[in-house]
């Protein structure tokens, strides 16, 4: 007998990664020279992510971003922050702000699910092997 599907309540598949950020407050200008703050991502979806900062920032601001899939493929977008807290991840205090994306082009979504359903692919191939 098949398993009972999960109902998926979030908009967008989320994954948990950890991948390298540029921002800076908002400018349109999707050229990354000078000026930026870099952080990590701690999970990423095709509607927002979860960003891993030094210092707290203001609810409401937008950001340049781009973000690193790999070093060939760094979209660039536009996010909002909607909010953040402090957490103990690895036993250190980090700054966690939560984004949406404001504004993405079609390619840049792209390259995000692409990089999100490839990921899962392969944790569900290992996770496969694993329990073979």
């Amino acid at each position: 007998m098949p398993e009972a599907k999960k109902n998926q309540k979030r908009r967008f598949v989320r994954l948990e990664v950890v991948l390298p950020v540029k921002y800076r407050p908002y400018t349109g200008n999707p050229i990354f020279r000078g000026n930026f703050t870099t952080g990590r991502t701690s999970d990423l979806s095709s509607g927002g992510m979860s960003l891993m900062v030094s210092q707290p920032l203001t609810p409401g601001m937008k950001l340049d971003m781009e973000l690193e899939l790999d070093e060939q493929v760094l979209p660039y977008l536009v996010g909002k922050v909607i909010g953040g807290s402090d957490q103990m991840i690895g036993g250190v205090s980090r700054r966690i702000e939560k984004v949406s994306f404001a504004e993405m082009d079609q390619e840049a979504e792209d390259m995000i699910m692409k990089f999100i359903f490839d990921s899962q692919r392969k944790l569900a191939r290992k996770d496969k092997k694993a329990r073979s």
